[in-house]
């Protein structure tokens, strides 16, 4: 027993000894950097000097490369007054191609591409330079082994200690973390360019404890190849196999834009094989600067139920230029969409983002989360705190700010609780949306965008019958001024996520140990995620002219219950075993499946394959907006019967029985 007592010892010293040199090692590179003598290296007069003397070995190793050794004297004299020129004019070509500005630590093949391209225009010169002077000036006219050879090893000098810098940078950092003494075997579903992100991640990190055991791909021709070291061992449909043969302990599903049904497929495999699955951020929230690559995660509810992937180049292309250079005001900044709205539109350039809200800890939070993302873009981020009803107000900030744009994203929402205050609801959603239209008419907004709803449709609550007669306002301004000004309307289903919806109720139930209440086992919604429906309501809106109602392709729709098991699945957790499901019964102006459409409105098609427009119906104006302010007559004095009878006389498919509005709520979704 004394021999393996040895050797652990033996190895619990060597690990201590290990420790000590990486602490020490990386102690010294900090302090270096930190010290006088590296912060003279690290400056950029210094990386120019630096510069400079490569240009200089580069000219003479050239001449020496040439000649066999030292050059004659004739040639000689003519190297050593190019010498000064040579450095000069490399230095000054790379400051304008703004070389000088990129970090070394951070040298990539985008700063090769620059340094490559900065040395071609010195070298062309001195090309142009020698037709004219060939025979009459050995210093202006260099020979063509000279030029060629002084033109790769400038750029590869240059080239050379920038990757230098960057190796010393990366080592000392891995240096400083400690690999974990537990290592997780682990398969990439997905050889794309998401997994190639993926393994140079990992490779980067060995703090994270990942020993990458190969790729699974369905493509044919990444069969049996190596990719950054990691070979592709099959198809998604040997996964199971290959988890066993290869003793895999986590798959990571690393393709940034995979199908819905292609995710749940892995799920099922590796739930069947007894292993985790975690993914990559989607492409939605990478463009959004929302997270990092690194930011391994587990599969959640919104990567079964949101819809696939939009082409985003298609998205940059149709709305880089509506957007680019605007001011955009967003109202209700402050909620899910809001928020989302204004980080998708910080992609796209605008001069400035005024955000508004009433709720003042809302736009505080929003602004937070944004202030990075906007300081790297150059975007002028305005946090307004107002309330839509206040005119006044509305017209000073208008005012002030002049807005392009505006994205009408604030309204109350919540179904139940709008039941029992139909007063607030009017108040806040529609003579706040009139008043908002009527500013935004009298200083000649270019461009206004409504977000609203499926439940807009033959509402059955009063929030619905707010929105549809918001949606109405929007046609009829766009109406008045017949396509001078664009306004148009947005209308899509539930988004999983945002603040008050299904999905962050379940969970918050699935932690207390249940039970998940639901109203009814029949009841179906349509679902999208949070980032892909502010996507879609920028690029609909870019496409907006003339009172349209734009529908966003919800895909299929999905029952409520088959949700709440997928959650509880997710969570590692059996239904009947751990938690429950309740069903409590169907609430007020509550349907059992949602609209997107009125029959009569006649979606059709638009050049994206996701997006479809309703044309703008017509409805007596007039009629319009004395129904309006009769609401809102209604609505400040309290009679929430006048409401539910102006609803229902106004023509919008409103089918509500106001004795419904007294009930008392059941518990929410």
């Amino acid at each position: 027993m004394r021999r393996p007592l040895m050797i652990d010892k033996l190895s619990r010293t060597l690990n201590r000894r290990k420790q000590f040199v990486i602490s020490r090692t990386v102690s010294t590179v900090t302090r270096f950097e930190s010290g006088p003598v590296g912060k003279f290296l690290l400056h950029r007069w210094t990386q120019m000097l630096i510069d400079a003397l490569v240009a200089m070995l580069a000219l003479v190793f050239s001449y020496l490369l040439r000649f066999d050794g030292w050059p004659p004297p004739a040639y000689y004299r003519s190297m050593l007054l190019m010498l000064p020129f040579m450095a000069l004019g490399r230095v000054a070509a790379n400051y304008s191609l703004g070389i000088y500005q990129r970090i070394w630590r951070y040298a990539s093949i985008n700063d090769a591409v620059r340094l490559f391209a900065s040395g071609s225009i010195v070298s062309a010169l001195l090309l142009l330079f020698r037709v004219p002077f060939v025979g009459i000036s050995l210093t202006l006219s260099l020979p063509l082994g000279v030029l060629l050879m002084d033109y790769f090893l400038v750029s590869l000098g240059m080239l050379s200690i920038r990757i230098l810098r960057r190796l010393t940078y990366e080592s000392a950092r891995k240096m400083s973390r400690r690999e974990p003494s537990e290592r997780h075997r682990v398969m990439l579903v997905g050889a794309g360019d998401a997994g190639i992100m993926t393994v140079k991640e990992v490779f980067r990190r060995p703090d994270l404890g990942i020993e990458i055991c190969g790729f699974v791909d369905d493509d044919p021709k990444k069969l049996q190849s190596i990719i950054q070291g990691v070979r592709v061992l099959g198809g998604i449909a040997q996964l199971n196999g290959l988890i066993r043969a290869r003793e895999i302990s986590h798959v990571i599903i690393s393709m940034a834009s995979a199908s819905r049904k292609t995710i749940r497929g892995i799920l099922d495999l590796c739930e069947a094989a007894g292993v985790s699955v975690k993914i990559i951020p989607g492409l939605y929230e990478i463009l959004g600067d929302h997270v990092t690559v690194s930011d391994i995660r587990p599969v959640e509810i919104e990567d079964l139920l949101g819809r696939d992937s939009i082409d985003l180049n298609s998205w940059f292309a149709a709305t880089e230029d509506v957007y680019a250079g605007k001011r955009i005001l967003v109202t209700g900044a402050g909620g899910s969409i809001g928020r989302e709205l204004c980080r998708q539109l910080v992609a796209l350039n605008p001069a400035a983002i005024l955000l508004l809200d009433k709720d003042e800890n809302s736009i505080f939070e929003a602004e937070q989360e944004l202030k990075g993302v906007v300081a790297r873009r150059g975007v002028e981020l305005q946090p307004i705190i107002c309330d839509l009803r206040t005119e006044r107000r509305l017209e000073q900030i208008f005012e002030k700010f002049g807005p392009h744009v505006v994205f009408h994203a604030a309204a109350h929402k919540h179904v139940p609780l709008m039941e029992q205050n139909p007063c607030e609801a009017v108040l806040n959603n529609v003579i706040g949306t009139a008043t908002l239209l009527e500013v935004c008419s009298r200083y000649h907004t270019q461009q206004c965008v409504m977000v609203s709803t499926d439940k807009a449709v033959n509402p059955t609550s009063v929030m619905g019958a707010t929105k549809r007669v918001s949606e109405l306002l929007f046609q009829s301004q766009a109406a008045k001024y017949n396509g001078a000004y664009q306004y148009s309307c947005v209308r899509f289903g539930n988004v999983l996520g945002s603040r008050g919806s299904v999905v962050p109720r379940f969970r918050e139930q699935i932690k207390r140990g249940g039970p998940i209440t639901i109203t009814h086992p029949d009841m179906v919604r349509y679902f999208m995620t949070i980032p892909e429906a502010a996507q879609l309501i920028i690029q609909a809106g870019a496409l907006g002219r003339n009172g349209e109602i734009f529908l966003l392709d919800m895909g299929e729709p999905v029952k409520v219950v088959d949700l709440a098991r997928d959650m509880i699945r997710l969570s590692g957790l059996k239904l009947g075993e751990d938690i429950e499901i309740v069903f409590t019964g169907v609430r007020p102006g509550e349907k059992m499946k949602e609209q997107l459409l009125i029959a009569e409105e006649g979606a059709q098609s638009t050049q994206y394959k996701k997006i479809f427009v309703a044309p703008s119906l017509k409805y007596d104006l007039a009629q319009l907006e004395f129904r309006v302010r009769m609401l809102g007559n209604a609505a400040n004095e309290g009679d929430e019967g006048a409401i539910y009878e102006i609803f229902a006389e106004m023509n919008i498919g409103f089918q509500s029985d106001f004795q419904r509005a007294g009930e008392s709520m059941t518990v929410a979704l």
